[in-house]
């Protein structure tokens, strides 16, 4: 029993480091197109971005997360977003 809690728990680590990634590369990705000249490096890098942002919203309801992960989590989606509406 207690082999599969700890299992399941370190599955949703794995998750929620998974999604902080996702979230990591495209924060990452609004910054590179905001400091670049070039109109194709813009498209592919939002495009990465809008990417990362989807799968955010699509898969933070479905962990099972501490309040201060889901703030913390939460917090970089809305940042994310920022950024994403400042390259529109």
């Amino acid at each position: 029993m207690t082999t599969n809690v700890m299992q399941s728990e370190q599955r949703e680590s794995g998750r929620i480091g998974f999604l902080t990634n996702q979230l990591s590369q495209g924060i990452r990705s609004c910054e590179l197109a905001l400091s670049s000249a070039s109109v194709r490096a813009w498209e592919d890098r939002i495009r990465n971005a809008q990417k990362a942002h989807y799968r955010a919203i699509r898969f933070v309801h479905r962990f099972n997360i501490s309040e201060h992960e889901a703030h913390r989590i939460n917090q970089r989606i809305t940042h994310l977003k920022t950024l994403l509406d400042e390259l529109k």
